[in-house]
């Protein structure tokens, strides 16, 4: 038994069609989830890792899958073999992955002192996000005495580009080839479930680009909030993250909006030297 996409599941599982909606799930994604779990096998156990006929008894396939599925693996670098028929180990490629996920740590580590600060100045709730192909992916949330949530329901939501303050931060900082892509990608979603149009975005962009501040577009935004979100950005000026803040209309004032402004960009700084070191270094 182990989890998949936050659903129990268990070798007989993957053995047979699993239907949804009345549907037959398509062979791409059955041969994933399969591959999927031969990892996730592999991976617990440890440095000795497990031969194909130990596969074949814990998955419930049959000897010809699993064999087809390894060396499929094998040629994406998610497995290896240190001889031929010797146990399957975890793959190098993993290794690339895994350092790669471990950037969104490194961010996680360097902004939470700043969410706590804000959220001890402001008593508002601050999130930390994170681009994740067309979404974004929050990693934190710090909050004060009235918590509030809005397209974010708690750490691990993702929220599709072009929604909210800090996909625009984000968005507003990425390659323009990139930018293009997920806006076109997004597009009609947003226009769809948000009411949201390429101008608006492009025009909130452009005052975030000029300001390094965002609102977000309104759309039809949940209507008892609203928050403002700054970009963390590298030496090259794109964006790597997003601190946002989100709190009830009724409070949001002149004053209290200058003084978010002011204390986002900041601990925006802040947060960008504790990762890449003084601008001028």
């Amino acid at each position: 038994m182990h989890f998949l996409g936050g659903v129990v599941m268990t070798a007989a599982d993957y053995a047979r069609p699993v239907r949804c909606g009345g549907e037959l799930p398509s062979s791409g994604i059955q041969t994933l989830d399969r591959s999927m779990l031969l990892v996730e096998l592999v991976a617990s156990a440890g440095e000795n890792g497990m031969t194909a006929a130990e596969l074949e008894a814990s998955s419930g396939f049959s000897i010809a899958a699993v064999y087809r599925m390894t060396q499929a693996l094998r040629t994406l670098g998610l497995l290896r073999q240190v001889r031929n028929r010797g146990p399957f180990l975890l793959g190098h490629q993993l290794i690339v992955w895994g350092n790669a996920a471990a950037q969104g740590h490194y961010i996680k580590r360097a902004a939470r002192e700043a969410l706590r600060e804000l959220v001890e100045c402001f008593d508002d709730s601050f999130f930390l996000f994170v681009p994740d192909g067309y979404q974004v992916l929050c990693l934190d949330i710090q909050d004060g005495s009235d918590p509030c949530r809005s397209y974010a329901t708690g750490i691990g939501s993702r929220i599709r580009h072009g929604v909210g303050q800090a996909s625009l931060a984000i968005l507003s900082h990425l390659p323009p080839g990139e930018y293009e892509q997920i806006l076109s990608r997004n597009l009609t979603a947003l226009q769809r479930n948000q009411g949201i149009s390429w101008p608006e975005i492009e025009q909130a962009v452009a005052m975030c680009r000029r300001l390094g501040i965002t609102g977000g577009v309104e759309g039809r935004a949940p209507p008892e909030f609203t928050g403002v979100a700054s970009p963390v950005l590298d030496p090259s000026g794109q964006s790597v993250a997003a601190i946002s803040c989100s709190l009830r209309r009724s409070k949001m004032n002149d004053s209290h909006y200058r003084a978010l402004c002011d204390g986002l960009w900041h601990q925006t700084a802040r947060i960008q030297q504790r990762l890449y070191g003084d601008p001028e270094e």
